[in-house]
């Protein structure tokens, strides 16, 4: 048993640890919704939108509300955009940094204990 335990954690099981990094990183990518985020950059925000009216002074007030609109929602948009990318590097290096550390835990369990045993 203990000898399949270590064929699947250094073969399936490792395997598996770099599709959960790839895995985690598609969720944080949906989660933030980038690719809606990317296609909506300059939309309005909350899809507020001034009709003009039939004076000039209307349509000249109803597109300053609706630029208004469009840079708060890029602005806000962008934010987000950020601290998604920021939060899918952390994703990617934490993901990258247990696989790559994957072939070591065993040892580190074994280290850990012998650790404690030892005054």
């Amino acid at each position: 048993m203990l000898f399949e335990f270590f064929a699947w954690w250094y073969g399936p099981g490792w395997l598996q640890a770099w599709k959960n990094s790839l895995e985690w990183l598609l969720s944080v990518q949906a989660m933030f919704s980038v690719d809606v985020l990317i296609k909506t950059l300059f939309s309005p925000w909350k899809r507020i939108i001034s009709l003009p009216g039939r004076s000039l002074d209307e349509k000249f007030r109803a597109a300053i509300d609706n630029l208004v609109s469009r840079v708060i929602g890029f602005m806000v948009r962008i934010l987000v955009l950020i601290a998604a990318v920021i939060i899918m590097i952390v994703t990617l290096a934490v993901g990258v940094a247990l696989a790559i550390l994957w072939p070591l835990i065993p040892f580190l369990a074994v280290g850990l204990i012998v650790w404690g045993i030892l005054p």
